[in-house]
C-alpha cells in the first residue's frame, strides 16, 4: 500500500531545508496530515506538519513509499489508535453527544459513524497525496497544499 512516512530528509539539509522546518516524528514511521481544522488560529504546525501516528511527534517532510506490509486495515488502527491518543475522538464523541458536530453540512447524531467517517477522511487523504507523488518524493504541504520538496542547486 502506498502510504507516507516521516523523514528527516530535506528537512534536516542545509540545502533543503527551511527555518521553520522541524522534525519530531521517528524515521520511518507513518506518519498522516490533520484533516480537521486546528482551534488554534496561530498554530502552523498543524497546516504544516505530518503527524506520526505512533511517536505524536510532528515533521515537515514525508515521503511517499510502498509498505506491502501495510493493508488498508492496519492503516485505519493506526489512525484510529493517533486519533484516539491525541483526545481527537473523546471531542469528536462530545460533539456529536452535544449536537454539534457536522462535516460538510452533514450532521451526525452517531458517534460510531462520525469517528469512522474521521478516519475514513485520513485515509482518502493520504490516498490521494500518494496517488499525485511518485514512490521517493519528499513532501511538504501547507494545509490542503501538497508540494514536492526538492535541493537547492548553485547555477
Amino acid at each position: 500500500m502506498l502510504v507516507l512516512i516521516a523523514t528527516d530528509e530535506l528537512s534536516t539539509e542545509p540545502l533543503g531545508s527551511t527555518p521553520s522546518d522541524h522534525h519530531c516524528a521517528v524515521d520511518g514511521e507513518l506518519v498522516a496530515p490533520v484533516v480537521l481544522d486546528c482551534p488554534d488560529e496561530h498554530c502552523d504546525v498543524c497546516d504544516r506538519g505530518w503527524f506520526g501516528l505512533v511517536s505524536h511527534g510532528a515533521t515537515t517532510t514525508a515521503m511517499v513509499v510502498d509498505r506491502p506490509g501495510v493493508t488498508e486495515h492496519t492503516l485505519r488502527t493506526r489512525l484510529h489508535d493517533w486519533l484516539d491518543c491525541t483526545g481527537t475522538i473523546d471531542l469528536v464523541v462530545q460533539a456529536v453527544e452535544a449536537g454539534d458536530y457536522a462535516v460538510n453540512g452533514e450532521v451526525f447524531d452517531d458517534a460510531v459513524a462520525a469517528v469512522d467517517d474521521l478516519v475514513s477522511a485520513h485515509v482518502d487523504e493520504i490516498r490521494e497525496i500518494c496517488a499525485n507523488f511518485a514512490v521517493g518524493t519528499i513532501v511538504s504541504r501547507m494545509g490542503q497544499l501538497v508540494a514536492p520538496r526538492s535541493t537547492a542547486v548553485a547555477a
